[in-house]
């Protein structure tokens, strides 16, 4: 009997310095640190591929939490603080067409079974790739990619903040959510939408939403 291994870490690299800056937390001028966390998916622990990339900066006073500069995020400091077994693991297997081919169904049964456990156990800042036009009576177009991002969880309830944009091709917000834009406030509109979390599976289901990020 033939058994794949497959699965998925998340990891935090240190890209180095960001200068003396104020942090809004603590409200002291503090020496901050560039930081960059990402998701490395996985088979067997050799083919492995980077699958998210999120840069942002510590404070050295308290600890906080900062969004990147917007030059972070395809910087090539950002990319090269993530370890190279990482981002490159996925050439081993390159020679084999075969391989190759497994790679991709197995992926995407794993992207399939992560997003459902995520659905399933919602979080503060959970960013769901949406299909808005699934959500409204009467949609602006047939097809309105854009996303959806967790601000509130209750023991029965869900509450999400709606992009102020969307798109007609899923490539549109697939590219933002890799830019690390839908992590800024400003991405948002006004509109919020409570929803309960029996109800956030169907969506999935229903391809109201079709990718989550966490």
């Amino acid at each position: 009997m033939f058994f794949i291994s497959w699965g998925s870490r998340g990891a935090i690299s240190e890209v180095g310095p960001a200068g003396l800056r104020h942090c809004l937390r603590c409200d002291q001028d503090s020496w901050f640190t560039k930081m960059v966390a990402y998701r490395v998916r996985h088979i067997y622990w050799i083919f492995r591929w980077v699958t998210e990339r999120v840069p942002y900066m510590i404070c050295g006073n308290c600890g906080a939490e900062h969004s990147a500069d917007e030059g972070d995020y395809d910087s090539p400091e950002t990319k090269g603080a993530i370890s190279k077994w990482d981002r490159l693991g996925w050439a081993i297997g390159a020679g084999g067409i075969g391989a190759l081919i497994a790679t991709g169904s197995v992926a995407m049964a794993f992207d399939k079974a992560a997003n459902q456990t995520e659905i399933a156990t919602p979080r503060i800042g959970d960013v769901y790739e949406t299909n808005l036009a699934k959500l409204v009576t009467k949609p602006e177009a047939p097809v309105m990619f854009g996303a959806m991002r967790v601000v509130k969880v209750s023991a029965t309830e869900v509450e999400l903040e709606v992009s102020n944009t969307y798109y007609t091709d899923s490539r549109g917000v697939e590219r933002d959510m890799r830019e690390g834009k839908t992590a800024d406030e400003s991405y948002y509109g006004g509109n919020h939408l409570n929803v309960p979390k029996a109800s956030l599976e169907k969506m999935y289901a229903d391809g109201a939403v079709t990718d989550v990020s966490r």
